[in-house]
């Protein structure tokens, strides 16, 4: 046996650490495509002070404050939202109704 051989259960091992970097790449990779969507398409996953950390426990994306003007102080505010492959519950909704949800006596007095 040469010392300078890689013996087959060290083959295997460099092979299942190849293929668990790649699997973990991948999964991020599509967590990061998941997140990728366009701000009028973005439905909020968190409150008022929600952190990076809790948002991104809850499956949600993070995007935080960017300076949206250098001579000015003025800054937006970081977004946590939904991943594009959850469904916004909101779709299932009936936007349109045939009155107005109050009577009448009460609609004339508002």
């Amino acid at each position: 046996s040469d010392d300078a051989s890689v013996s087959d259960q060290e083959k295997m091992l460099i092979l299942e650490g190849a293929l668990f970097v790649g699997l973990l790449l991948a999964a991020v990779t599509a967590g990061q495509d998941s997140c990728n969507v366009a701000d009028g398409d973005r439905w909020d996953c968190g409150f008022v002070g929600t952190t990076q950390a809790s948002c991104e426990a809850d499956g949600c994306c993070w995007r935080p404050a960017l300076q949206t003007n250098s001579s000015s102080n003025l800054r937006d505010t970081p977004w946590c939202f939904y991943p594009s492959d959850v469904e916004n519950p909101c779709n299932d909704i009936k936007w349109s109704a045939d009155s107005p949800g109050f009577t009448q006596e009460y609609y004339d007095i508002m």
